[in-house]
């Protein structure tokens, strides 16, 4: 297993290491009982942070302002399996709902008009973006261990 320890996530690196850029991101959080939970969300990566968005209303955007720090994984499901995991502190930005959820679409629906992106549309309004701040990062890649499966 090929294991390599990152200071910032590259969209570049991380687009070439993974086959499909449109797999989502698992984001783990502490819910507010103190049990652990994960989400898979949407994301683009810029100037190193990670963006996604969701409804104001939507219990991680709580869970995330209460304990803001979290996990993550960037992996594809099927072999060889390789990705990215680690640690971060997420923001709530509120103002900036808008734009991240307009780049996600562009990146995982395209220009295609359909039912999905007509409801992400009409609610666009009460959108916030999730910043997560990467604090430790690792690549991990399983092809050699995994190359006849």
């Amino acid at each position: 297993m090929e294991v390599i320890i990152m200071q910032q996530l590259d969209k570049q690196f991380c687009d070439n290491m993974i086959d499909d850029s449109r797999i989502p991101i698992r984001i783990a959080f502490i819910k507010h009982d103190g049990s652990p939970n994960i989400i898979s969300l949407w994301y683009e990566l810029i100037e190193g942070k990670i963006y996604c968005a969701t409804q104001k209303k939507a219990k991680i955007v709580s869970y995330l302002e209460k304990n803001p720090h979290c996990g993550f994984e960037i992996a594809a499901d099927k072999p060889p399996y390789k990705g990215f995991r680690g640690t971060g502190l997420a923001k709530i930005i509120p103002s900036d709902g808008k734009k991240i959820l307009s780049l996600l679409m562009a990146k995982y629906l395209g220009d295609k008009t359909s039912t999905l992106s007509q409801y992400l549309q009409k609610n666009l309004s009460t959108e916030v973006a999730i910043e997560i701040t990467p604090q430790k990062i690792v690549y991990y890649d399983y092809s050699k261990r995994m190359k006849d499966v």
